[in-house]
């Protein structure tokens, strides 16, 4: 996704990154935009099944 996309909060996200030991992102679970980094817009928080997330906006798409 682009660096300077404009997300609202709640958003659903879809995961395109790499897997994680221990964290299986699924194709069919989305994420939940909660915010952007405080120091730009290059890594963005999410949750994930209850889980919060810091991961760069490189690894996501918006969720159709």
């Amino acid at each position: 996704m682009a660096k300077h996309t404009t997300l609202k909060r709640g958003q659903l996200l879809k995961y395109i990154g790499k897997r994680w030991k221990n964290l299986n992102i699924t194709s069919n679970h989305f994420l939940k935009f909660l915010g952007y980094d405080g120091s730009g817009f290059a890594d963005i928080w999410v949750e994930y099944q209850g889980r919060l997330l810091f991961i760069s906006i490189k690894e996501i798409e918006l969720a159709a």
